[in-house]
Parts: structure tokens; C-alpha cells; sequence
């Protein structure tokens, strides 16, 4: 079993950091894929078994309850057997799981497969991050905002290629053939990379209990855990808003989901790039600032073209932020790098749990982008505590 373990981590093709980058952010773009797919599925999720907007939201705690304490197994193993190992299984099962997607036609069945794709897919995003921090170890910011960048990429071409799919075959289920495929494709691109060699951090408690007792670390994490939620809450509910709120057709409505990760795409680009320039504590203060503004904003527009308009703003200030958090929190707390981001994500995937389902325990009764606007108050009250913080913000 050491042998095998060892022949996976050490075996390489390419020797070089830039292919490395490449294929672990392919890691990115897949579970990029595989988030904005769930927005696009929820319209004919609800039409296929009849279910109102608020079961159809169910998909969300399925989708992240477990990846809230997978993450910390994931760090575990990744220690214990390796990243590349692990990070080849979660591809191989991800695959298994999203062919068999295909033939499922029963709705609990349905979150059941959603719950295990969810956790193979973090676990796939998780170890991506680590390798691209282990890599690049300068400089993170700007390397990680890359990497985040092929997240955005995968996420603005999966509604695409759900009308795409859905005008063919006219089945929803089928986008996760595409997602089958793809997995197939990255597994190959990473077997062949080789990931960097770094000493095994063991995860203990007392690890996780030193993080959380650093003030800083809390502060950030919950700021992971409340503009995540914001993301995935609009990225969500997009395509259904648009489709019951403003009668938007269904082709429309997800072209607009497409645009909405286009514009966290841009945003993550320019932040890659002021990142070299900046630090990331300042950025953060910035973007926080104005994207309160601007979510806020949408409360009072009942418009396509404003709310669209408010929402492109909003994603290209997001775009940002959560790289940024991963790589302030390296400093903040440079050991227990696996620990540290399976923490980080662990706050991420509970706030993905709670803002989406609660936006949809709440659509049947009122209008989702008003709903929504309330998201934004998380942001004003990191104004106050950024404020707070007292010394020189470094430029």
C-alpha cells in the first residue's frame, strides 16, 4: 500500500510548475462546472417531480452538509497518503457518481447522489488550493486568483452548456455527462503533473483548536463563510429569479448566470494582478466596502437589464475576495497549510449550506432578488470591523 501510495505521488510526465498550475486549476474549472450547474438544474428539477421552490433549495444543504466535515477527511488523507493521490481518487468517484447521475429518476435519489458528488467535488477544490499554495510559495495571492480564475471560467460555461444540452436532448440530467467527461480529461492532466513535494503536516485537534483561537483567523473565516454564501445564494437562484420573478425566459436567465461568473472571472483577474501591487488586508477592506453598496442596491430594482447590471457589479467586486482570504490567511497563520484551508473551506461550505436555504425556505413567499439584497448585510457589518482595526495598512 506505501509503495502504491509513494508510485502515485512521485510518478510525473511533466516536470514544470506552469503545467502543475494549469492542471490543478482544471481542478478549479470542474468544480466551477459542476456549483453552476445546480442554479441551472432548479427550474427543471421543480418541473420534473413537481416540487415547489423551496424543496427544489433542498439541493443546497444536500449539495454542502457534508462537505462541512469532509473537508477535515480530506486534509487527513492528503497528509496521510498524499494530495495527488487523493486528489486522483475524488476524480475517479466524482466521474462514477455524475455518469450514473444520468439514469437517476427519483427525487431522493436524486439528493443523494447531489450529497456524494458534493463531497468528492470538494474534496477535488480543496486539495487544488493546497497544491497551488504548496507550489507557488511567493506570491500566493496572485497564483491562487489564477487558479480561482479557472473556477469562474468553469462555472460561466456550465449554463452554457446546459442550453446547449437541454436543447438537444431536452434532459437536464445530462449535463452531468458532460461533467463525466470533463472529470476523465483533468484525471489524465493530473496523473501526468507533479504535484510539489512538501512535509506531511499531520492534522490534529490541537491544530484546528490553535487556529480557532487566533482572533484573526475567526474574523476571516467568517467573512469566507458569509461572502461564499452571498456568491452562491445569487449564483443559485439567478436563473429561477429571472425565470419566475421577471417571466425571463429559461435561455436568457441562464445566458445571465454565464455572465455572472464571467464577471467574478474579471474580477479575480484584476485582483490577481493588484495583488502584486497591494495587500491583500487592503484589498479585502475595499471590496467589502463596495460590495455591500452594490448588493444592497438590488433591493430597490424590479428590472432585468438593472438587476443584471446590479449583479455583474456585484460578482466583479466578489470575484476577489475569497482568494484574497485564502492567501491573508496563510499569513496570518503560515503553518498547518492543509489544515488551515480544510478550516477555511469548512466555514465556506457553511455558509453555502445556510445563505442558499435560507433564501429558498423564504421564495415562495417573497420576491428572490429582495431576499437576496438582504445577503448584503454581512458586508456592512465587516465595514465596522475592518474599521476597527487599528495600524498602517501596508500598499
Amino acid at each position: 500500500m506505501v509503495r502504491i501510495k509513494n508510485k502515485i505521488n512521485d510518478f510525473y510526465l511533466v516536470n514544470n510548475t506552469t503545467y502543475t498550475l494549469i492542471a490543478v486549476s482544471m481542478c478549479k474549472f470542474l468544480y466551477g462546472f459542476y456549483t453552476a450547474a445546480i442554479g441551472s438544474i432548479l427550474v427543471p428539477l421543480g418541473a420534473a417531480f413537481n416540487i415547489n421552490i423551496r424543496t427544489q433549495s433542498l439541493i443546497f444543504p444536500f449539495n454542502y452538509f457534508g462537505q462541512i466535515v469532509i473537508i477535515f477527511f480530506v486534509g487527513y488523507f492528503a497528509d496521510k497518503l498524499g494530495k495527488k493521490v487523493v486528489q486522483t481518487v475524488s476524480l475517479v468517484l466524482l466521474s462514477i457518481f455524475a455518469l450514473f447521475f444520468n439514469y437517476v429518476n427519483n427525487f431522493i435519489l436524486f439528493m443523494i447522489m447531489i450529497l456524494f458528488m458534493g463531497l468528492f467535488g470538494t474534496s477535488i477544490n480543496t486539495i487544488a488550493d493546497a497544491a497551488v499554495s504548496d507550489t507557488f510559495k511567493n506570491k500566493k495571492g496572485y497564483y491562487l486568483n489564477i487558479a480561482h480564475v479557472f473556477f469562474g471560467l468553469g462555472a460561466m460555461t456550465s449554463p452554457i452548456v446546459f442550453n446547449l444540452i437541454l436543447k438537444v436532448s431536452g434532459d437536464f440530467r445530462k449535463i452531468y455527462f458532460v461533467l463525466f467527461i470533463i472529470s476523465i480529461l483533468i484525471f489524465f492532466l493530473i496523473s501526468i503533473a507533479k504535484y510539489p513535494t512538501v512535509d506531511n503536516e499531520k492534522i490534529r485537534p490541537s491544530a484546528i483548536i490553535e487556529l480557532l483561537k487566533n482572533k484573526d483567523f475567526i474574523v476571516i473565516c467568517i467573512l469566507a463563510m458569509l461572502s461564499s454564501g452571498a456568491q452562491h445564494a445569487v449564483s443559485g437562484f439567478i436563473p429561477t429569479l429571472f425565470q419566475k420573478n421577471l417571466n425571463i425566459s429559461a435561455q436568457i436567465s441562464n445566458y445571465s448566470l454565464s455572465f455572472y461568473w464571467l464577471s467574478i472571472v474579471v474580477g479575480r483577474v484584476a485582483v490577481a494582478f493588484l495583488s502584486r501591487r497591494f495587500k491583500e488586508y487592503f484589498l479585502l477592506k475595499i471590496l467589502n466596502f463596495a460590495t455591500f453598496f452594490v448588493l444592497a442596491a438590488s433591493f430597490f430594482l424590479n428590472n432585468y437589464v438593472l438587476l443584471i447590471i446590479d449583479y455583474l457589479l456585484f460578482g466583479l467586486l466578489l470575484g476577489g475576495i475569497f482568494p484574497l482570504i485564502i492567501a491573508y490567511s496563510a499569513e496570518i497563520s503560515p503553518k498547518y497549510s492543509t489544515t488551515r484551508l480544510a478550516v477555511i473551506f469548512s466555514f465556506t461550505a457553511m455558509g453555502m449550506f445556510a445563505v442558499p436555504t435560507i433564501v429558498g425556505m423564504l421564495a415562495d413567499y417573497f420576491l428572490i432578488y429582495k431576499v437576496l439584497a438582504f445577503t448584503s448585510l454581512p458586508f456592512l457589518a465587516y465595514i465596522f470591523v475592518f474599521g476597527r482595526k487599528t495600524g498602517k495598512v501596508q500598499i
